[in-house]
């Protein structure tokens, strides 16, 4: 088994990394599917609510670094104020993402004013997610 991990290639541990980063954001991706057959009365599929989160974790991580880029040497570009825009910016890009892909009841994209509230409730519990990942990284390996 030492040997086998050893040996192991970049593209082993880079599908090692998207497994685990897939499992880390199931239950993100569970809670989005139930919010948005409660809140919209339609039911999307588990894979589409799961590439849903996915793909707006690409968007925000995009959209944060813009966000660093463009406020470099600003009061904005640490700490609180910077975590604030960065939670606003991955509400948006998961109201994107669902719009893109969750369709409503009637087989259109929604509405920005049925995608914001599930995905703000939604990125509370992937913030949550990971800050509970940095504490535990902290406490136990660093």
């Amino acid at each position: 088994m030492k040997y086998a991990l050893q040996t192991a290639g970049p593209f082993v541990w880079g599908m090692l990394a998207v497994a685990a980063l897939v499992f880390w954001l199931m239950p993100s991706a569970w809670l989005l599917r139930g919010w948005v057959s409660h809140l919209v009365k339609a039911r999307p599929a588990y894979g589409a609510a799961l590439w849903s989160v996915v793909f707006a974790l690409v968007l925000w991580a995009m959209l944060a670094v813009t966000a660093m880029i463009v406020l470099h040497g600003q009061a904005a570009s640490s700490g609180w104020p910077f975590a604030a825009i960065a939670f606003v910016l991955s509400c948006l890009a998961l109201a994107f993402s669902v719009r893109i892909h969750l369709p409503g009841p009637d087989g259109v994209r929604l509405s920005w004013s049925r995608a914001l509230p599930v995905s703000a409730a939604t990125c509370v519990v992937l913030w949550a997610q990971a800050g509970l990942c940095v504490y535990l990284l902290g406490r136990y390996y660093l």
